[in-house]
């Protein structure tokens, strides 16, 4: 089950990014981007956990490990992105449609450390996605130099699923992806 999960969500991603100097990324991930590659993360039995720490609009820090125990959607973004702009309005979507889901986290992670500005963004277009911004170093798996990037945690903290590029979020198989997750158990 967990395969074909992970099979759909690899199925529905689609290339496209800005450069940004926010965190370098590999050469194998550089070779990626510029393939036009749908960036595949190995399976979450071969994934090894990570930690990360975020702040929100009001200045509370979420670290990945409070969030044990949830699904995560986390997207990098800039409001000077024009693909982050563009994905935006059906992220939104996607965070409206599963806010029923107590067991799914939305993280909107702005790059530019200008959580005012990235604010001020989100009020005009009226997203209520929860807004972040990066408060530690970034473990290797969330390194880039594009965005958007969209990273999808497992319950037990593991990468699932990683898009640098634009991403549909328009899927019903996304949806119920993201809500079969939420009933895997954790290890």
């Amino acid at each position: 089950m967990k395969n074909i999960i992970l099979s759909a969500i690899a199925l529905l991603l689609m290339v496209s990014g800005c450069q940004s100097n926010y965190k370098s990324h590999s050469q194998n991930d550089s070779k990626a981007i510029e393939d036009n590659e749908v960036q595949e993360v190995r399976n979450v039995e071969e994934q090894n956990s990570f930690n990360a720490s975020f702040k929100n609009i009001n200045g509370e820090t979420v670290s990945v490990s409070d969030l044990r125990g949830k699904v995560v959607i986390m997207n990098f973004w800039a409001t000077w992105c024009p693909p982050c702009i563009a994905e935006m309005p059906s992220l939104q979507k996607l965070h409206e449609d599963l806010q029923s889901e107590k067991d799914i986290v939305f993280m909107a992670i702005e790059v530019d450390q200008n959580i005012d500005k990235a604010a001020k963004f989100m009020a005009k277009n009226k997203y209520s996605l929860p807004l972040y911004t990066v408060d530690s170093d970034l473990p290797e798996e969330l390194h880039t130099n594009s965005i958007p990037m969209t990273v999808i945690l497992a319950k037990n903290g593991d990468i699932v699923g990683k898009q640098v590029g634009m991403m549909d979020f328009k899927s019903e198989k996304l949806k119920q992806g993201l809500i079969d997750l939420t009933k895997e158990n954790e290890r």
